[in-house]
């Protein structure tokens, strides 16, 4: 213990060891956090994580979404390619309650069927490709629940898919 000098005399007064230089003891100084305290943080760290993992959820959706519907896009340009290549046509077949489509080619499946995600649901007719580049023209609709929608509309004189959200 030190020894320090007051006016009134001699008093002594603990030191700190030498991981605490520069603070003082008081006898009202609290070392740690308060059972609310702790509470409170969590409850705020728990608001923090469900947030996130609602945003991570939603963003998950949306990007199931916009692969499904690039998939039916992509097959479109597919069947007006292979048409164009192959010199026959190629027609674009969807059945709306299975909720897949795919390729017929001389009244066959060309390629593989697809389904589509659940939750996702595709809308439209059949459309048919021809050797020269145009179509039969239509309309396909994609729709995840009551939330988001694609329409993607293929030129009869061009036969080309163009992709619009609604």
């Amino acid at each position: 213990m030190a020894q320090t000098a007051h006016p009134e005399g001699m008093e002594k007064t603990k030191t700190l060891s030498a991981g605490n230089k520069g603070l003082t003891p008081h006898k009202n100084h609290c070392a740690g956090f308060t059972l609310l305290e702790l509470i409170i943080v969590i409850f705020i760290a728990g608001i923090s994580v469900a947030i996130v993992a609602i945003s991570i959820g939603r963003i998950h959706e949306k990007r199931v979404f916009n692969e499904a519907s690039k998939k039916v896009f992509i097959t479109l340009k597919h069947a007006r390619e292979t048409a164009i290549l192959e010199k026959t046509p190629v027609a674009f077949k969807l059945d709306e309650e299975t909720n897949s489509f795919w390729m017929e080619k001389n009244d066959t499946v060309y390629g593989k069927i697809q389904n589509m995600p659940e939750r996702i649901s595709i809308r439209g007719k059949a459309i048919i490709f021809f050797p020269k580049g145009n179509s039969s023209g239509g309309n396909i609709k994609i729709k995840y629940e009551k939330e988001r929608e694609y329409s993607i509309e293929v030129d009869p004189v061009l036969g080309t898919a163009k992709i619009k959200g609604v």
